[in-house]
């Protein structure tokens, strides 16, 4: 998806070289409120799935979450556009969510909030890595220390071979690769691709890859208070989908997933007052690490940016004069 002036998909202009990029301040804004939405709604399919298996779960959500994106194409009139929506890179991404979307709901319905919250903060750091392997942003030796050091902090999390290992946190892992490539993906959207259309398309096809997966579960009576809680999930899950593609087409990819890491004491919040979860102390450590290699990475592109202005400035002046 993009921000840019709508038009068609059909073009043989290369979409990177013209994508309106409103930069890192408007992509980092736009994904703290698709953050927020995302966690809200872990929260409210968390509670509200609680009874129900993981397929039920998504075919459910997305049910209401179609119902109302289909509204949202009728009301903006982009059901006229739908098959631009259609495009193989926009499938693709489509296929990732859906892999990434069971896998996370399958962890979620095991783990606390704020151990999959942890492990989940790790697309930042992938995301970082992607980027210089598949867009060439520059990665420097500190970034990628970062990233390393995020890595153990996950480990501390999961614990491979620990006591402390829950074979879903395996889970939680699978669905950060396809979150991963989910949004490397999403910078390939063609330019002019309805915004709602490939939505409503992405949430197609992960209700159906809940309805497949269902074919291997029973399907159990949802209480009228799971399908309240599912509903407004499903308002939270379609409205975190649309701003997070905004979000991703926006100022470098490496910047602005990095500040994915607002779900953190949202998580820990939301986990203690509905849960009364609280970490031990492992995972305290993990937290921290993780929490460290975000927080170096954001101050460490300040500087790399203001350096970078400077750079331009001087090499401007010297050509003026």
């Amino acid at each position: 998806m993009t921000t840019a002036p709508q038009g068609t998909v059909a073009t043989r202009v290369d979409a990177a070289a013209i994508r309106t990029d409103k930069g890192n301040l408007y992509g980092i804004m736009i994904m703290q409120v698709a953050i927020l939405f995302f966690v809200t709604n872990d929260l409210l399919t968390k509670m509200g799935g609680e009874s129900l298996s993981t397929g039920q779960v998504v075919v459910v959500r997305g049910i209401v979450a179609l119902t109302l994106l289909a509204c949202m194409l009728a009301w903006t009139k982009e059901y006229k556009r739908l098959r631009a929506a259609l495009h193989p890179t926009i499938l693709l991404r489509a296929a990732c969510e859906t892999i990434a979307a069971l896998l996370f709901l399958t962890a979620l319905a095991q783990l606390p909030l704020a151990n999959i919250g942890a492990i989940m903060l790790t697309i930042p750091l992938a995301s970082t890595a992607a980027a210089a392997i598949f867009f060439g942003e520059q990665v420097g030796i500190r970034r990628w220390s970062a990233i390393v050091v995020g890595f153990v902090g996950v480990m501390a999390i999961v614990r491979p071979g620990l006591e402390g290992f829950t074979f879903y946190s395996l889970f939680a892992l699978g669905a950060v690769i396809g979150a991963t490539a989910r949004d490397v993906i999403t910078r390939r959207i063609p330019v002019g691709a309805p915004l709602w259309g490939v939505t409503f398309i992405t949430m197609l096809m992960s209700t159906i890859g809940g309805g497949l997966l269902n074919l291997t579960e029973s399907w159990e009576p949802v209480s009228t208070i799971s399908m309240l809680m599912l509903a407004l999930a499903a308002v939270f899950l379609t409205l975190g989908q649309y701003a997070i593609v905004i979000a991703m087409n926006n100022g470098e990819i490496s910047v602005v997933s990095s500040f994915r890491y607002i779900s953190m004491p949202i998580s820990l919040f939301y986990g203690y007052v509905f849960y009364s979860d609280i970490p031990d102390l492992q995972t305290w450590f993990g937290i921290a690490l993780i929490l460290a290699s975000g927080i170096y990475t954001i101050f460490r592109e300040r500087t790399v940016s203001r350096m970078r202005r400077q750079a331009q400035a001087k090499e401007a002046a010297e050509s003026g004069g």
